[in-house]
């Protein structure tokens, strides 16, 4: 049962037609066998975890105009003219495409880099922004190049704020091994050349796209530290049953792989997007959101939060994010 992007849907889950995956029904297991172990075993010490969120950023389209080709300016602007009447965006979207070199420009919708990454610090937060870093795909991957100057401007400066940069890989890459470790050498290439050294790599697929185990091996071959892929696109909550980073395992081959899985548990488009729950900016996507995070919190779990660069036209769409982030200080 698989999507038009070969994804498998959440409805088509055990969990979702049971009505458990948006519960993190492997920690509250977990969590009964605890107080078991702490009420028969009183003078044993019990690790203690705490509550965390983690927020990250697929860097889908990093300008909504800069990178785009001039016959396609032309075309959004008989856009903005004649079916929305934006005469704002008609004059800034030849702009802001001209004014593009070294750095992405302030009048840009999608640049909310540096709001994002001020979001984050004020939380004691540290932002993840994935980057795109090859083409299998000429409609559904990126319109960048990573070696552009406004994008390796963009890597410095996540660096300089101290917050990670991150794998986001092409379209087609998550059946091919070979695909994800050449997009992989890539990035951290283009990172070491702009002086970006991190102890540690990880990212996430785009679109969601997985195939077990082959995604998963695919990850481990490429060196990467952890994927945050496994979420459902189409409705969040807890599809690994946790909300804790775990050591990966592979079912067929019976053995333990080289990567640490980092569950997915809220992307804002399954929520927003009248495509997946169609909640918009309500009351009702909040409570969705919040919902979620406060079952991590009841198991001192971690929420993990994946919010596009993109997705914050608006003052309705920014208070959304600042709401969803906003109740901890505290990270792993």
């Amino acid at each position: 049962d698989l999507d038009s992007h070969g994804r498998f849907s959440a409805k088509s889950s055990h969990a979702y037609k049971n009505g458990y995956l948006e519960r993190p029904i492997v920690d509250e297991w977990l969590d009964i066998l605890r107080q078991i172990i702490c009420k028969n075993w009183p003078m044993l010490i019990v690790v203690e975890h705490q509550f965390s969120i983690k927020v990250s950023h697929d860097v889908d389209t990093p300008s909504m105009y800069g990178f785009k080709s001039w016959p396609m300016i032309a075309r959004m602007m008989v856009s903005h003219l004649i079916k929305r009447r934006d005469m704002r965006s008609f004059f800034v979207a030849p702009y802001i495409r001209a004014t593009s070199g070294s750095e992405l420009s302030f009048r840009d919708k999608y640049n909310t880099f540096d709001w994002l990454m001020d979001q984050s610090e004020v939380r004691g937060l540290t932002s993840a922004f994935y980057f795109i870093c090859g083409r299998t795909d000429k409609t559904k991957d990126a319109d960048y190049e990573l070696e552009h100057p406004a994008i390796r401007d963009l890597l410095r400066r996540i660096h300089e704020r101290g917050h990670e940069i991150g794998l986001h890989p092409s379209y087609g890459s998550y059946k091919n091994s070979a695909i994800l470790s050449s997009e992989a050498r890539h990035l951290i290439s283009v990172c070491r050349e702009e002086g970006i050294v991190q102890q540690s790599w990880g990212g996430r697929m785009h679109y969601l796209r997985w195939e077990q185990p082959t995604t998963l091996n695919a990850w481990a071959d490429a060196g990467m530290a952890y994927d945050s892929t496994l979420g459902y696109a189409d409705h969040p909550g807890f599809r690994c049953g946790t909300c804790f980073e775990y050591p990966a395992y592979d079912p067929v081959e019976q053995c333990s792989v080289n990567l640490r899985v980092r569950p997915l548990i809220v992307m804002e488009g399954s929520v927003i997007s009248s495509s997946y729950l169609g909640l918009g900016t309500s009351v009702l996507a909040y409570d969705k959101i919040a919902t979620l995070k406060d079952r991590c919190r009841k198991v001192n779990g971690c929420f993990t939060l994946l919010w596009h660069n993109s997705y914050l036209d608006g003052e309705n769409l920014k208070n959304l994010y600042i709401r969803s982030i906003s109740d901890s200080t505290r990270q792993h």
